[in-house]
């Protein structure tokens, strides 16, 4: 006797709408729990200069509010603005684990651009806007970001120039234009680096002049010549860890050193310690 097959059960697709953000409820069952205001007010210029362009997913609870499932930083950004509504798919979930196991999925496949695509993104903007500034405001990151996306691209005509007479190397022109998207400023402090000889020396004064930026260059001068907030720690690293490093600095035109340290103070920022 032959065996029905069973019916396989079609699902329905999932129903844009926009919702007010005031009945959207987020609970513990949304897997993002750290970081989740990182970076938190670039994504809020981005959302004020060209809006929510990935709708948040939610569904929707017996009292009529919905849970979210995926978005919570846009969720945050949309609240921290004043914003009603906010563009959302509705989600039909089987059960609160359903909704778990699809915020995880979310995140954890989630694809970052590489950054080749954002150095060929930014130096594209800046061609057609003409300054940093303009391209930070239309793609809704900070300055120093874009900065870091342009590389050598972004080191002020005037600081190229002492690099052409020899007075410092690419290397240090481009840790005075990441650190300090001043560009009056940043001036300023490549005249005080070719005054320091050791290279040592002058990453320390641009860290310097970064972390003081109401300070003036002849204080932070005096400062960075004391080295008296200098603390050096030394540390062992795999082979393999080396080995990126120096494919880093290969790369980006920078030390192995200044890619250590940076790379060390984004995790300390990410975990709110910096």
């Amino acid at each position: 006797m032959a065996t029905k097959k069973a019916k396989k059960k079609k699902r329905r697709p999932l129903e844009f709408d926009y919702l007010q953000v005031d009945k959207i409820d987020v609970s513990f069952w949304n897997v993002r729990k750290s970081n989740v205001k990182e970076d938190i007010k670039e994504l809020e210029d981005s959302i004020r200069e060209i809006g929510v362009q990935q709708p948040i997913v939610v569904y929707e609870k017996d009292d009529g509010r919905y849970e979210l499932i995926i978005g919570q930083r846009r969720y945050l950004a949309c609240q921290n603005l004043g914003k009603y509504r906010i563009p959302a798919l509705i989600a039909k979930v089987r059960s609160k684990t359903d909704a778990v196991i699809r915020s995880f999925s979310e995140n954890i496949h989630r694809l970052e651009l590489s950054y080749q695509d954002k150095m060929r993104v930014a130096t594209e903007l800046l061609s057609k806007f003409g300054s940093i500034k303009k391209v930070a405001q239309h793609i809704g990151v900070g300055e120093q970001t874009v900065i870091k996306y342009l590389g050598y691209a972004a080191v002020p005509e005037e600081i190229k120039k002492m690099v052409d007479e020899g007075k410092f190397g690419a290397t240090t022109a481009l840790e005075i234009a990441r650190n300090i998207p001043d560009e009056k400023r940043a001036i300023e402090i490549a005249e005080k680096v070719e005054e320091l000889p050791r290279s040592e020396d002058r990453d320390y004064l641009v860290d310097v002049a970064r972390e003081n930026p109401s300070k003036s260059v002849e204080t932070v001068f005096k400062i960075a010549k004391k080295r008296s907030l200098m603390k050096t720690i030394t540390i062992h690293v795999t082979r393999n860890i080396y080995k990126a490093l120096t494919e880093a600095a290969e790369r980006y035109g920078r030390g192995k050193e200044s890619v250590a340290r940076e790379a060390i103070e984004e995790w300390l920022t990410r975990r709110g310690l910096y």
